[in-house]
C-alpha cells in the first residue's frame, strides 16, 4: 500500500508561541518494506507518524494512503481509515489492566472486518501459554508483544511503531525488532518505525532522518542486517 507526503507541515501552538513540528515534509514509504524515521526527541518523527497515521491533521500539504487523500476526509471518515488501514504500537503499551492478555487483543480483532486468528496470533508472537495473564503479570518486553498482538489481530496494511523499543533492554528490544521483521515478511506489513536509536536503522529497507521538523535525508538500505546484529544505542 503506497503512502505519500508532499510538502506536509504542522504547527502546534504553545501559549503564544507557534511550534513548527514539520517543515514541508515529503516522502514516499515503498510498499511492503520496513522504514525507519530517526532523529532526536523535538525533530518531528512522532508528528510525522502520527499524520501519516490519521491520528492528528496537518496544516499543510498532501497526505495519500493507498489512493486516499486524508485532508479530505471529514473526521468520522479519518476514524475508518485508522481502523481500515492502520495497526499503531506505542512506547506505552497501552493495555487495558483489568482484561488478559487474550482479552486485550480481542480489543484490536473487534475493530477489524477481516481480523486474523486469535490462536495463531498469540502463538505467533510468543504469547499464547499466557493468554489469561493480566499486564501486572507481565515483563516489559511481554506486554509489548501483546500490544503488537493487538495492532496485528487486525489485519492491517500499514503498523505504525513509535518507539517500540525506547523502554526495553538491548536483549528485548532486540527480540522485539525481529519480530516486527518476522511480521513484514510474513504478513507484506509495511512497517514504519520511528526511533532515536540511529542501529535499528540498520535493518530497515529505506531510512529517514529528522531535524527540527525536516526531512534532512532519505536513502534506501540494499543491504538490511538481522535484528540481533544491530548495534544498540
Amino acid at each position: 500500500m503506497s503512502i505519500l507526503v508532499q510538502d506536509v507541515s504542522k504547527v502546534y501552538q504553545s501559549g503564544e508561541v507557534q511550534i513548527l513540528a514539520l517543515r514541508k515534509a515529503s516522502l514516499e514509504v515503498p510498499d511492503h518494506k520496513v522504514v525507519a524515521i530517526l532523529g532526536p526527541s523535538g525533530s518531528g518523527k512522532s508528528t510525522l507518524l502520527n499524520v501519516i497515521g490519521g491520528i492528528d491533521r496537518y496544516d499543510l500539504g498532501s497526505i495519500t494512503v493507498a489512493g486516499e487523500t486524508l485532508e479530505a476526509l471529514k473526521d468520522s471518515q479519518l476514524t475508518e481509515f485508522r481502523r481500515k488501514h492502520a495497526g499503531f504500537i506505542f512506547q506505552q503499551y497501552n493495555l487495558i489492566p483489568t482484561l488478559t492478555v487474550e482479552e486485550n487483543v480481542e480489543v484490536g480483532r473487534e475493530l477489524s472486518q477481516n481480523p486474523l486468528d486469535m490462536k495463531e496470533m498469540l502463538m505467533k508472537v510468543g504469547m499464547w501459554d499466557k493468554k489469561d495473564k493480566f499486564p501486572s503479570q507481565l515483563s516489559g518486553g511481554e506486554q509489548q508483544r501483546v500490544a503488537i498482538a493487538r495492532a496485528l489481530i487486525k489485519n492491517p496494511e500499514f503498523l505504525l511503531c513509535d518507539e517500540p523499543t525506547g523502554a526495553l533492554d538491548e536483549e528485548t528490544g532486540k527480540k522485539i525488532l525481529k519480530l516486527l521483521q518476522f511480521v513484514n515478511k510474513t504478513y507484506g506489513t509495511t512497517v514504519l518505525i520511528i526511533t532515536h536509536n540511529q542501529g535499528i536503522g540498520e535493518m530497515a529497507h529505506k531510512v529517514i532522518r529528522m531535524s527540527s521538523g525536516e526531512i534532512v535525508e532519505a536513502y534506501e538500505n540494499e543491504n538490511p542486517i538481522a535484528p540481533e546484529k544491530v548495534t544498540w544505542a
